[in-house]
């Protein structure tokens, strides 16, 4: 690096560093947005867990109708039926219930005469809104079989037959993840996103600082009078941005990891996220920032004060997130596909956070697709970095 491009470069940084409100933002950001979404996604799994768990109280007709063993084995399941009087199915139309079980009259005769006997539920999942009274049917349908295994069971002994003719076939289901990949499940969608969104907006604030925050300011002009030429001038400021960028993106990443493995065990439910996840995040978005900055840079040169910068700049991080967002749920079938940009990169860190096997040469394309990018887009940037389009030009 010549002492030009080191002159611009400190120049720059220090600017940066000066204007403590800017820089606060900067890092403290991206340090909260690393804990927030580290936290978030285990504490709602834990929270949907929890009230998975919670004892279920669900309005019906006809509990008269039932039989004991039925009360009982809903009670097992922490189910308690509770009479409703009024029009229960309008309730539920109008969203004041959002469930409601009938129980007919005729159920427990039938179930003497080993008849056929059905049960009705309604349900309203929009009662309550997103997390309000939504109810699964999961614990009732699981109370129910229970019940009807237990009246059959009953049935065939009555015939003196062998209750186990009627499981010819069992499942032992184990459960073989490891602590690491049970801890990747959640940070496989997290971490790209969060990679996406850290890599368009940590450089941003600098990037219109250099050049659009400049020309606004009109202490552009002082740094094209010095001898260096536009190349220089380029690369410096460049090089500025992509250092300040490096700063968020290893706090980001540390406090995802830090916050990710210091909540309870009731929430993470024992998963840990492996260092090396975070530390190949990291590292993947390097190449990933300096192509955002540079495209960051081309843009708000072609401004003329600091707001019209940022708006002209909010596309990008739609622009990230959406390919990080389609890598969540469709990853790359070709190995190629590692070099597409922000889609790749987003992709190959959402498999190594579930332990999934990845190929040596998808990280070759990931940084190789990155840097041909950011190249790409300096060819563009020293092509409108010229002292004419600067001082004259838009």
């Amino acid at each position: 690096m010549s002492y030009r491009i080191w002159n611009i470069w400190r120049k720059e940084l220090i600017d940066g560093l000066r204007d403590r409100k800017a820089l606060t933002q900067a890092l403290l950001v991206p340090l909260l947005l690393g804990i927030f979404y580290a936290i978030f996604n285990p504490w709602i799994n834990a929270m949907i867990s929890d009230r998975a768990r919670e004892p279920v109280s669900i309005p019906s007709l006809g509990i008269e109708n039932a039989d004991q063993r039925f009360l009982d084995v809903l009670k097992q399941q922490d189910i308690t039926l509770t009479q409703y009087e009024g029009d229960l199915q309008g309730s539920i139309r109008r969203g004041v219930e959002s469930v409601g079980l009938v129980i007919p009259p005729d159920f427990s005769e039938r179930i003497r005469q080993e008849l056929p006997a059905g049960l009705t539920l309604y349900t309203n999942s929009a009662a309550g809104g997103i997390f309000g009274g939504g109810f699964s049917a999961e614990r009732l349908n699981l109370a129910i079989k229970t019940y009807s295994e237990q009246v059959t069971v009953e049935r065939v002994q009555q015939r003196d037959l062998d209750p186990s003719l009627l499981a010819p076939v069992s499942l032992d289901a184990q459960e073989l993840a490891t602590p690491a990949q049970l801890g990747g499940i959640f940070a496989s969608f997290t971490l790209p996103i969060l990679l996406a969104t850290i890599v368009a907006q940590g450089g941003m604030f600098l990037a219109i600082d250099v050049t659009a925050g400049e020309k606004e300011r009109g202490t552009l002009e002082s740094v094209l009078v010095t001898p260096a030429n536009d190349f220089e001038v380029f690369v410096g400021k460049l090089a500025a941005v992509f250092t300040l960028t490096c700063v968020p993106i290893v706090l980001t990443f540390m406090g995802f990891y830090i916050a990710s493995n210091i909540l309870p065990a009731s929430v993470t439910q024992g998963a840990v996220l492996p260092f090396e996840v975070v530390l190949a995040a990291i590292l993947l978005s390097l190449p990933l920032a300096l192509f955002f900055d540079a495209a960051l840079m081309i843009v708000s040169v072609r401004t003329k004060a600091f707001k019209d910068a940022q708006q002209a700049l909010t596309p990008f991080m739609f622009a990230a997130i959406a390919p990080a967002m389609v890598a969540a749920f469709a990853t790359p079938t070709n190995p190629a596909f590692y070099g597409i940009p922000v889609y790749g990169t987003a992709a190959l860190v959402g498999k190594l956070a579930t332990g999934a096997p990845v190929p040596e040469v998808a990280f070759v394309f990931a940084v190789a697709g990155s840097l041909v990018a950011a190249a790409v887009c300096v060819v563009i940037g020293l092509r409108l970095f010229n002292r004419e389009r600067l001082l004259y030009g838009v």
